[in-house]
């Protein structure tokens, strides 16, 4: 046949109207928040290996947000107990704190939403077999309520 055969799927794109859904925009990002259509998968081999969705459960977005907002909190009750004598003992947050404060707040904000967000996109998958994201962004959460429990015993003594 060589060069003279016609896809069927060049003949189907020639007669859609609009935009490619597949090609990144911001029109195409606007209308993924919303609109997207994935919400669970369609084969039992997608749920086995992991999938992507367009719809997240509404505890997962609060537990997303609230992870964001402890961080911050953290980051902040960090730098008090930092000045009345306490001592940092992550070595990549401490070279932070060393090159700067402000440069440590930023930092541990920027990597924790990147992380969170990219939880968020592999929420349907599992780690290594044997948990799942969902489970990892709720120990998450409550990894840092305690955290900021012990963190406001520390500033109270």
């Amino acid at each position: 046949m060589g060069q003279e055969s016609v896809y069927i799927s060049d003949l189907l794109k020639e007669q859609r109207e609009g935009s490619d859904r597949r090609d990144l925009s911001v029109n195409s990002l606007l209308k993924t928040f919303g609109n997207g259509q994935r919400v669970r998968a369609r084969r039992r081999e997608d749920v086995e290996q992991g999938y992507y969705t367009d719809h997240y459960e509404t505890y997962i977005v609060w537990s997303a947000a609230f992870i964001i907002l402890l961080s911050a909190m953290d980051a902040f009750f960090t730098l008090n107990i930092l000045q009345r004598g306490g001592v940092e003992v992550n070595p990549f947050m401490l070279a932070l704190l060393e090159y700067d404060n402000q440069i440590f707040l930023l930092g541990k904000m920027i990597m924790t939403i990147v992380c969170v967000l990219f939880s968020l996109i592999h929420i349907n998958f599992s780690i290594f077999n044997m948990f799942t994201v969902k489970v990892m962004l709720k120990s998450i959460l409550f990894f840092y309520m305690g955290l900021i429990g012990y963190e406001i015993f520390l500033l109270t003594l």
